[in-house]
This record gives C-alpha cells, structure tokens and sequence, in this order.
C-alpha cells in the first residue's frame, strides 16, 4: 500500500479517521491484497513526510499534505 493510497482513503474519511476505519476501508477497496497491514507504517511515514498529523487516535491530513 502506497502513502498516495492512505491518503486517497483518509479523502474519503473527509480528512481525518482513525487507524481502524483506515484498515477496514483498506480491506475494502483491496480485498484480494494484505495492503491493510502496512497501514500504521505508511502512516508514521506521512508524518515524516509531514502531510499527515495524529492527534489522539485520529490521523488528520495537514493542509500542506492535501
């Protein structure tokens, strides 16, 4: 799963979900691919990138990222 992925869905959240809601639209959107696995690293890496912030259990895309 590529950052650009779990940004797409983080869109669709209106720009901030939780990991759970992120993994479970992964397992959605690719069903047949263990994609959901590496949600939590790509999203550390967005937050080295710094397009994406957490805040509590949330992760919020920043307004740079979008």
């Amino acid at each position: 799963m590529s950052q650009d992925d779990v940004l797409d869905i983080l869109k669709e959240f209106g720009g901030e979900a939780t990991t759970t809601q992120i993994r479970i639209r992964a397992k959605e959107k690719f069903p047949t691919h263990t994609l959901h696995s590496y949600v939590n690293n790509r999203l550390r890496k967005l937050v080295r990138n710094k397009k994406v912030e957490q805040i509590g259990e949330n992760w919020k895309i920043k307004k740079s990222g979008r």
